[in-house]
Order: C-alpha cells, then sequence, then structure tokens
C-alpha cells in the first residue's frame, strides 16, 4: 500500500504522486469513475490494473472525438492517448479497432498530405513534415514520389517570383544565397532551386514583374 500525496490535474489526465515517489497516470475519466484524493492509501498496483481493465472503451471513445475533428495518424492517436495516461495494451487495442473500422490509413493520409502541401513546399520538409507526426520512412518517401521534378520546379518558381517581387535592387550575390536558402527552408533541394532561378533569370516564367522592381535584377550571374 502507498500514500498519495500529490494529484496534479491536466486536461484529459491526472498524475497521481505517491509517498514511494512512484508517479501513475490516469485518464481523466477513470479518475471520475473511480476517484481517490491526496492522503488516501492504495495499492499503486491494483489501480494501475484497473486502469488497464477499464481503459479500452474510454481510450476508443477519446481517439474517436479526435478523428471527428480531423483525420489523424497511427502515431498522433497513440502520442495523444499515451499522453491522456492510457497504457499501451489499451491504445494498442484501439489502433487494431480503428484499422479494422478503416477509420485510419496511414498511407492515405501520406498521399492526401503530399497533395495539400506540394505547392509551396519541397519533398524534403513534407517528408519531414510527415515523419513529425508518425508516418513512416518508407511510407513517406513513397508518398512524395508521386511529386515530379517538372511539378517542384514550376513550384519553386511561383514562390522564387514572389519571393523576388518583393526585392527592390540588382540581384548580387548576397541575394542569390539567400534566395537559395528561401527555398531550402521550403524543402526545395539544391538542384531544383538553381534551375528556379535560372528560369526566371532567363525570362521563362509567367510571372507578371513591375519593371521598378526588377530593373537589372538579374545582371550579376552567379559563377559557374
Amino acid at each position: 500500500m502507498d500514500k498519495i500525496i500529490e494529484i496534479k490535474k491536466s486536461r484529459g489526465c491526472a498524475s497521481l504522486r505517491f509517498e514511494s515517489g512512484e508517479l501513475l497516470r490516469v485518464p481523466a475519466s477513470l479518475l471520475r469513475e473511480r476517484p481517490v484524493r491526496v492522503g488516501e492509501t492504495i495499492e499503486p498496483l491494483l489501480y494501475a490494473e484497473f486502469i488497464a481493465r477499464r481503459g479500452y472503451p474510454h481510450a476508443l471513445d477519446s481517439a474517436v472525438k479526435l478523428l471527428a475533428l480531423c483525420d489523424r495518424t497511427e502515431g498522433e492517436l497513440r502520442e495523444k492517448l499515451g499522453a491522456a495516461g492510457y497504457p499501451d495494451s489499451c491504445i494498442d487495442q484501439v489502433i487494431a479497432k480503428l484499422y479494422a473500422e478503416e477509420l485510419i490509413d496511414d498511407e492515405a493520409f501520406a498521399r492526401s498530405w503530399v497533395q495539400s502541401r506540394a505547392h509551396k513546399h519541397g519533398r524534403s520538409r513534407i517528408r519531414h513534415e510527415l515523419a513529425r507526426k508518425g508516418i513512416d520512412k518508407e511510407t513517406a518517401q513513397a508518398a512524395v514520389e508521386q511529386l515530379s521534378d517538372e511539378d517542384q520546379l514550376a513550384d519553386a518558381v511561383r514562390l522564387t517570383g514572389k519571393y523576388l517581387a518583393r526585392t527592390h535592387g540588382d540581384m548580387d550575390r548576397k541575394l542569390y544565397q539567400r534566395t537559395l536558402a528561401m527555398l531550402a527552408r521550403h524543402g526545395y533541394d539544391a538542384d531544383i532551386a538553381r534551375r528556379a532561378l535560372e528560369t526566371i533569370a532567363n525570362g521563362q516564367d509567367e510571372a507578371d514583374w513591375e519593371e521598378a522592381d526588377v530593373k537589372d535584377l538579374f545582371a550579376w550571374k552567379p559563377e559557374k
């Protein structure tokens, strides 16, 4: 038996700290079902077993509510449910149920994410975004492979045109490098970035330039 010396509540979860130093995370809904208070002496292992036994329906309800707000990946749901205090055994059951009901699909999510981000970001940034959402490398790579070099170049040219349209003065090494850095931040690789600048420098883009903004802009050429 162990005495509860602190109950710290956060959104959707509570942390029980015991006299022994043990810490137990409890989903808020389960704490309401079996409430405890500071100063009460309980058996932490038995309370943890109660959470594992009763957690599945609560965790499933939480997951469905999250999915009702927007599509989510398996990794995102695992993170949310884990943060709420549900044990891995409950989370595994929930994930299996959601896959069985076709409520989650990481491959479809990755393809949709790529399409929604493609016109303003390059492959590397999109891969990074997918990784942050818990998509594995293979799935993320397969999703970004639907982006052709031609599409990436066209998007990079549009982004570069907008960036340079806000720039006054001559193109010089500093501006050239700054523009490449901007494209790199958006996830375009070095070759696509250089080709985007060359396309605009050669007047092959479709931008409607203001003469005052681009006068002599490309008089400077980077050394080969």
